[in-house]
Order: C-alpha cells, then structure tokens, then sequence
C-alpha cells in the first residue's frame, strides 16, 4: 500500500511536469515569431520541464500499477488548468470546477481501492504487437485525414498521445529485473566502487543506470522524442483545443491497457468506472479550452 500512495503521488508530480512543460512549449513557439530568442527559451524551459517529467513517472511506474499510474495522467491537467487562470488570467468557469473535482475524486478511489503490487513479469512479445497495432492504425488515420483542418489536428494529436502513452509502458519493461540483467551497468564495476557503496546515493545510482543503460529504455526514450515531435507538429493542423483533449485521452489509455495486457495487472471493478471517470474529467478540462495562449 505504502508503494501505491508513492507511486500515484510521483505519478501526480511526473504529469504535471508534463502538461506545464507542454504548455510552456506552446506559449516559446508563439511567442519565437515576435522575439525569436525569448521564445525559444521560454520553448527550452517548457522541454525541460516534460523531460524532468519523465524520469518521475518512470519512477513511479517502476514501483508501482502500470495501470494506476497511467489513469493519473489526467491529473497534470488540473495544474494546467489553475496554471492558466493564474499566471495567464484565464476565467476558470462551473465545468473546469467540476472537471477539477471529479478528477481528484475518482484519483482519490483509484488510489484507496489499492492494487498497486505493479503486476507480474512484462509480456514483452505481446506489448510490441500492441505498439505496432496502434502505430499502424495512427500511421492509416493521418493517411486518410491528409490535410483536413481540425479533424487532422485531432488524429495527429491522439497518435502523439498514444506514442507518448507508450513511454511509461516501456519504462515499466526497463524497470523490470529481466531488462536489467541485460544493463550495460552490470559491466561496470565503477559503479559499486569506492566509499560509497551501499549508500543510498550509490544504490539510486545504480538504479537509475540498470534502467537507463537496457535495450528497451531505448524503445521508450525514442517513442517519447517522436511523441514530442509530432505533437509539435499537430499544432500546424488544428487548434489546442482540438489537439491536446485527443493526447490527453490516448496518452491515459495505452498505459491502462498496457498494464492489463502486457503485465497481468488487475484492476477493481470500481478502479475502471474511476479511469473512465478521469476520462470524463479530462474532457471537461479540455474540451471548452485551449491551454495557456501566448
């Protein structure tokens, strides 16, 4: 129970990170049309915070349900909202309110209802056939959209989001002790040198080197560049508040799934009408705005 209250409050952390970060991207871009250098470092400051980002909730994935931390990503949406009304002066109207609650609400129920155990050994077989599917079919969608304005924004944002989705099940995969018996770390012996051995310092660093230097971190590192490129590039074919409710939703779905079919993780019947709540929450945060205009 103590690793899923952890793990959830990361998750929390990790995606408000993400949906800052995201935020702050968008505001550089708008703003590098007037001031170029300005912009850009406004944009550097938002990519720095969704990198921070992603670190915690690998963190949080890797001692805890790949599902639960996946249903949480809704979560970052609540600091965006209250980042928009303060530091943007946007109205935060009766829906945002209410989205807000429902969310922390059914979060609330996923947490209390437990489940955290982080589930069995990755079925590693089944969750690239899972990444292929989604591709193909994300990869089919934006053939046939083309250039429709709007609608295209929409698919190419929940085919980024689904990418992005990915990043936390690949995290779980490295996490995992088979992935880590495959480290490049396990043949550096530097790494348990000196004084330091057996402190916490030195055991977080191997930790974090196990998980950084396997061959699958390479599969969520990359998939996370290219959800980023291409949500960057969902922005040229729809407005935000077309693209970012198709991200948010696909980028909570995958991992969920994931979680249930890639690691035999169970969820309470009560936890699926709590992610489904989150869903509703995340459209009621996203679908009558835009995030935090230049």
């Amino acid at each position: 129970m103590e690793n899923t209250v952890l793990s959830l409050v990361l998750a929390v952390i990790g995606y408000s990170l993400l949906n800052l970060g995201q935020a702050t991207q968008k505001i550089g871009l708008a703003r590098a049309r007037r001031r170029r250098l300005q912009g850009w470092a406004v944009w550097a400051v938002g990519t720095l915070g969704t990198s921070v980002s992603v670190f915690v909730v690998l963190r949080a994935v890797s001692i805890g349900s790949l599902s639960l931390v996946g249903a949480m990503s809704g979560t970052g949406l609540i600091s965006l909202t209250l980042f928009s009304a303060l530091v943007m002066g946007e109205e935060v109207g009766p829906l945002d309110l209410v989205g807000i609650g429902v969310i922390v609400a059914a979060s609330s129920l996923l947490g209390a209802l437990g489940g955290g155990d982080g589930g069995g050994s990755p079925r590693i077989g089944v969750l690239f056939v899972y990444l292929g599917v989604v591709a193909l079919l994300g990869a089919g969608l934006w053939a046939v959209v083309g250039r429709r304005q709007g609608l295209a924004g929409m698919v190419i944002g929940g085919f980024a989001g689904a990418l992005g989705g990915f990043g936390p099940v690949f995290q779980k995969v490295s996490a995992s002790p088979a992935a880590k018996s495959l480290s490049l770390a396990e043949s550096m012996p530097l790494v348990d040198s000196g004084g330091a051995q057996g402190s916490e310092s030195a055991s977080c660093l191997r930790w974090l080197m196990d998980v950084l230097l396997n061959p699958y971190a390479l599969v969520w590192i990359l998939l996370s560049l290219i959800s980023m490129v291409v949500l960057q590039f969902s922005y040229s074919r729809g407005r935000a508040i077309q693209v970012i409710p198709a991200f948010s939703v696909c980028f909570l779905v995958i991992p969920v799934i994931g979680g249930v079919i890639g690691f035999g993780e169970r969820l309470h019947p009560l936890q699926w009408v709590g992610v489904v709540v989150v869903l509703g929450g995340v459209a009621l945060l996203t679908v009558r705005r835009a995030p935090a205009p230049a």
